[in-house]
């Protein structure tokens, strides 16, 4: 059973970041090449599809992460490293959870209404919120990777 919970935590993890790295790194620049009403509609279209995947990742990764952590690693008692993970990844959830119910929400209130300086403004959280994301995924994918190796 380890090994299913380690592919689906590790697919899980993969897609969220990645999704996360693509939206930041790669969309964000090339939509700003388009006007404001057609790129904060581009962008609520996006995140509505991805944040939808997200929740389902994030329900993947916490039932996944406790299972393995309780049947391969005996529980809380395991390696360090593991609770760093714990650690970074409850805080990009709550992250995720605010970016979602707040900004997310308004971005996609304001769009509905064509208020496209509210939008505007809503997106500015979503952006920090990415940004800090992505870095907490790579970090915690750094942890993941490299922790069973170092004494932590």
């Amino acid at each position: 059973m380890s090994a299913l919970y380690l592919i689906l935590h590790t697919l899980a993890a993969v897609l969220w970041i990645g999704g996360i790295f693509y939206s930041y790194m790669i969309l964000r620049p090339v939509s700003a090449q388009l006007a404001p009403p057609e790129r904060l509609k581009l962008w609520d279209s996006v995140f509505h599809r991805f944040f939808a995947w997200v929740w389902g990742f994030v329900g993947v990764l916490i039932a996944s992460g406790y299972a393995d952590l309780f049947t391969r690693f005996g529980g809380f008692s395991s390696p360090g490293y593991l609770h760093g993970m714990q650690l970074i990844g409850w805080v990009m959830i709550a992250l995720y959870a605010w970016l979602y119910f707040i900004p997310f929400r308004r971005l996609r209130r304001s769009v509905a209404a064509e208020r496209w300086s509210d939008a505007a403004q809503a997106m500015h959280p979503i952006r920090r919120i990415m940004g800090v994301n992505l870095t907490l995924g790579l970090l915690i994918t750094a942890i993941g990777v490299a922790g069973p190796y170092l004494s932590l």
